[in-house]
Parts: C-alpha cells; structure tokens; sequence
C-alpha cells in the first residue's frame, strides 16, 4: 500500500505539470482549428470565385458559339458573293476581249470619218441657206444664250461650190 501511496502523492506532484501540458497542447489544437478554418474560409471563397468565373465562362462560350455561327454563315454568304464575282468578272473580261476585237474597225470608221468632217459641216451651211433652213444657233460671244438665233448677214454670202474631190485631212496633232 505503501507503493500505493507514493504512486499517488507522485501522480498528485506531477498532474499540475501534465495539466499545464494538456492545457498548451489544447491552445496548439485550438490555435491551428483556427488557422485551418481561415484556411477553409479562403478555400470557400476561392471555390465560390471559381464558381462565378465558370459561370461567366459558360455565358461567354455560349456567345462564342452564337458569333462562330454567324461568322460562318458570313462566310457562306460571301463564299457566294465570291462566286458571283468571279463570274462577273469573267464577264468583264469576255466583254473586253469583244471590245479590243472591235476596236481596229472602230479605229478604222475615225480615219475614214476625220476627212469628212469638213464636206459634212460646208454641206449643213449649205442645207441651212436653202428657203424654209433651219437657222443654225450658236452661243454668242460673252456666254451669249444657245437659243439666241444668229444675226441675218448683211447681205447673202455667195454658197459655196461643191467640190468633186474631198477636201484635204487636217493634220492629226499626234505628239
């Protein structure tokens, strides 16, 4: 019993100590709870951005899709327009090839039209001074209206013989 005693008496010396002990090991417990639970309030709120970051990427890839569909259904629209285009430019360039086949005939109608050009002016004063001719207009000097007539000569001017062989070309002004 003796034994006893001395095992309690040791026991009653030592749990004050022990007690400080449990008593820091408990603040130690206590002191990390709460650094884990500001741990666990950071992870919440990461979590809850995160949550509202997926929500806002999953509005935004809905957008994306709805331009990816437009944006395709524009290029369909000008794969077409493309199309017409092309064509129409094969056109333009079926129409230029008729008019560069044309064009030495066209050219051909000046050279011979440019020497006329003098017997068809003499022959229309001349049709002019026929009884019942219309009187030929022209601006005035000043800016004079076109639809002034122009004044009656003092005397008749003496028409003018028709010649039998064409009148010379005037001289093409080619640099």
């Amino acid at each position: 019993m003796l034994n006893d005693a001395g095992a309690i008496v040791r026991a009653a010396r030592e749990a004050p100590g022990q007690l400080d002990r449990i008593m820091e090991l408990g603040q130690e417990i206590a002191q990390i709870g709460r650094e884990v639970l500001v741990v666990a309030q950071r992870l919440d709120q990461r979590a809850d951005a995160i949550m509202l970051l997926g929500d806002r990427l999953d509005v935004r890839l809905g957008e994306l899709l709805e331009l990816g569909d437009a944006m395709r259904d524009l290029g369909d629209r000008i794969d077409v327009r493309g199309g017409e285009i092309a064509d129409r430019a094969g056109q333009v360039v079926e129409t230029g090839a008729e008019l560069i086949a044309v064009l030495p005939a066209f050219e051909r109608a000046l050279e011979m039209a440019t020497p006329l050009e003098g017997a068809i002016d003499r022959f229309g004063r001349l049709v002019d001074r026929l009884p019942g001719g219309a009187t030929r207009r022209r601006p005035g000097p000043g800016g004079a209206s076109p639809a002034a007539p122009e004044p009656e000569p003092a005397h008749e001017p003496e028409p003018e013989p028709l010649a039998d062989s064409e009148p010379e070309p005037e001289p093409d002004p080619e640099p």
